[in-house]
């Protein structure tokens, strides 16, 4: 009986301590490395996407004829909407919990997504056009009116939500009820049937884009200089198509490797959700695009085009 109860009193410590030192871990889902990665991205995001639009907004041309302008006073409202709430997930990311209810969590993580596709429908919008307008395919890149440019912002807009609403009520309103009270940000579970599909979908058909658009860049590029060879530099069309090529490589370098990579974690979401996370906030780096524009040359050679 003594025995018994030595050990008894040895074991049991270790049964009740146990959940606790996990507790921390299950409670935020994020391991030190990953949280102190997120906390620096989304810091760096924010700082440089206030400074980039707060810049944008006082060189911004009162003419919204035009296609540029059109183009960069909605990637300004996506990028405004979207940091609007990154200063939610550093809270998150630094306390390590969510006091803020399970809806605001959806509505701060389903901006990120909105984020993502808004940022590029309006680069290959831009690109669209202007790469018709180098092969003379079109001759405007100006709305006839000011209200027509408002109504192709309206109707992007529009469509864009109509696509992506259903698709964040779908993907995170049907298993948050096991999520537990204060954690966010952890909706891989309701990835599942065509949810799972038309991820693949739309991240095969960025990747696909995206690289069309630079293989055509470059062509362009290319045949550019060979035309002018060293007096390309003062051509002004050479110098809209080196801004094209920043849009360019923003999406190669911020939006296709997170949906390179999706197309592994959509196969296995319960390993790779933490790395996940830090690919999905480098996407949010798109909003340095804001700072290209503040060079006073290449800002005018730019909005003439």
């Amino acid at each position: 009986m003594a025995m018994n109860t030595t050990v008894d009193n040895i074991t049991s410590p270790a049964v009740t301590t146990s959940p606790t030192s996990e507790a921390p871990l299950d409670q935020a889902h994020f391991t030190e490395p990953f949280r102190v990665a997120l906390i620096i991205i989304y810091t760096a995001v924010l700082l440089v996407g206030i400074t980039g639009l707060t810049v944008m907004i006082s060189l911004l041309k009162t003419n919204i004829r035009s296609l540029t302008t059109i183009a960069f006073l909605n990637l300004m409202v996506a990028h405004f909407l979207f940091l609007l709430t990154v200063p939610f997930r550093i809270y998150y990311y630094v306390s390590q919990t969510w006091q803020l209810g399970q809806g605001f969590c959806k509505l701060v993580s389903a901006m990120v997504h909105i984020h993502i596709y808004m940022v590029f429908t309006i680069y290959s919008i831009l690109l669209t056009v202007r790469f018709l307008h180098f092969y003379k395919k079109t001759q405007r890149t100006e709305f006839y009116t000011r209200l027509h440019g408002l109504g192709a912002s309206a109707l992007v807009w529009f469509i864009l939500l109509i696509i992506m609403l259903p698709l964040v009520l779908i993907q995170y309103g049907q298993k948050t009820i096991n999520l537990p009270e204060k954690q966010c940000f952890k909706f891989g579970d309701e990835i599942h049937n065509y949810v799972y599909a038309l991820n693949m979908v739309l991240s095969i058909f960025i990747i696909t884009v995206s690289c069309l658009q630079t293989c055509i860049q470059v062509i362009i590029l290319r045949s550019m200089i060979l035309k002018y060879g060293p007096a390309s530099h003062s051509q002004q069309e050479f110098w809209v198509q080196i801004k094209n090529l920043s849009f360019v490589l923003i999406m190669l370098t911020c939006l296709v490797p997170y949906h390179l990579f999706r197309l592994q974690y959509l196969n296995n979401i319960g390993d790779l959700h933490q790395i996940n996370e830090v690919f999905l906030a480098i996407t949010g780096l798109t909003c340095f695009d804001m700072l290209t524009f503040t060079g006073k040359n290449i800002y005018k050679v730019c909005w003439t085009g």
